[in-house]
């Protein structure tokens, strides 16, 4: 059997779900237990903000720098998982640490620690996204995405919940179980590489020289930016205000994840629907279905209304997200996945940081109390915007590029 007739690695997208799942609730973990850690730590309220916006910064820089690796590794022909379970180690280590390490009241000592989390954690962001580019066959790769999608969707969905059950209690016991979880995802991502790797004889060696550069990647990262962006505003931000108008405080944790129901449940017509389209024409197309939605949402007058205007919102996201990896795969194909995906995982950490900031200087709550219909709006015209940068992109298509079959000659 060649290896463009052997069968899809199943696994791989399973496990790759599996890691981005176990490593977004270790993160809504960490972001639930981090003030009263840093307050034992020695560090002031006032810097519970700043180090989350120091992760964040963290992410932009290291999930490129990992997808990067990762391609040098597999360009080299040698597996990913070792690499991934060595560095996911040292990151469970470190985030095992955190909650002991933090009544000896060492601001420096934690905040190092928290950083070298930040950094290994990147390991299971971006070079799983390039396992899927380098081992599943084109067919299969929207599949894949999408199941990675779903673990981040699931994770978000419970994120609320999770955060109400664990207040108030010891946080070693969560820290464990979360980075047991998370070194279990790279165990099993380890194994699936492996198992892949039988089914694709010589997909490394073929892939092993990169294409060249392709010419619209520029503008799909700005308008992933600014739809991450629009998302980060519209989901953190505007959401629970726009709630508020409808039910208490306290009946948001059921409501709030109505996004996050009908992002997981929009995976599978993404991945049907963004390879028969074109990936940028799909992005396209769902954000401006987010811009709709967003409006909608603003002007809702019921509370029935908000909650299908925050499904709809939440559907497009799944849309614009699932798309943009499979656009970042196709154009890093091939020997560039790693780059292009740690490239795109990176413009998500550069939105919540954006966000995290207008938080920080307050600018967040000054835009809702002077001006909450334009705090309304925002999200939708950058939505639009980053519609229009993937429409243009498309007038930038590339050539064919020519690719050395390990067993055929030359072919487009």
């Amino acid at each position: 059997m060649t290896a463009a007739a052997s069968p899809p690695p199943v696994a791989l997208g399973l496990t790759v779900a599996a890691a981005q799942l176990a490593l977004a609730l270790s993160w809504t973990v960490y972001v639930v237990f981090v003030p009263g850690l840093a307050q034992q730590a020695g560090l002031p309220p006032s810097a519970v903000i700043v180090l989350l916006m120091l992760d964040q910064f963290v992410f932009v820089l290291a999930d490129y720098a990992c997808g990067v690796a990762s391609d040098r590794v597999l360009a080299l022909q040698a597996r990913l998982g070792p690499w991934l379970v060595a560095v996911t180690l040292v990151s469970a280590a470190a985030f095992v640490s955190l909650p002991v390490l933090a009544p000896a009241g060492s601001p420096a000592l934690f905040v190092a620690v928290t950083l070298l989390w930040t950094v290994t954690s990147s390991v299971l962001r971006a070079p799983p996204m390039n396992l899927i580019g380098r081992h599943a066959l084109r067919p299969a790769q929207p599949a894949m995405v999408a199941l990675a999608m779903l673990g981040l969707g699931l994770a978000a969905a419970f994120a609320p919940w999770l955060a109400l059950v664990l207040r108030g209690q010891d946080a070693r016991l969560p820290f464990v179980v979360a980075s047991l979880g998370v070194c279990a995802a790279a165990l099993a991502l380890a194994g699936a590489e492996r198992r892949a790797g039988r089914h694709s004889p010589g997909a490394t060696a073929a892939r092993a020289s990169a294409a060249p550069a392709d010419p619209r990647w520029p503008r799909l990262l700005a308008a992933a930016l600014l739809a991450a962006l629009s998302f980060q505003l519209h989901a953190s931000l505007n959401a629970g205000a726009q709630f508020r108008r409808f039910v208490p405080a306290d009946a948001l944790v059921w409501w709030l994840p109505v996004f996050w129901a009908a992002f997981n449940l929009a995976l599978w017509p993404a991945m049907k629907l963004a390879p028969r389209l074109g990936e940028l024409r799909f992005v396209s197309a769902a954000a401006l279905v987010g811009a709709i939605a967003a409006l909608a949402g603003a002007a809702a007058p019921s509370l029935g209304w908000l909650a299908g205007a925050q499904a709809v919102a939440g559907m497009a996201w799944a849309a614009m997200l699932a798309g943009g990896f499979m656009a970042a795969l196709a154009m890093g194909h091939v020997g560039r996945e790693g780059r292009l995906s740690g490239a795109l995982s990176s413009s998500l950490a550069g939105a919540a940081l954006l966000r995290l900031a207008l938080v920080a200087s307050g600018g967040a709550a000054v835009l809702r109390a002077n001006g909450a219909a334009w705090a309304d709006t925002l999200p939708a015209l950058l939505w639009v915007v980053s519609a229009g940068l993937l429409l243009s992109a498309l007038k930038a298509a590339p050539a064919p590029v020519r690719v050395a079959s390990p067993d055929r000659s030359p072919q487009a």
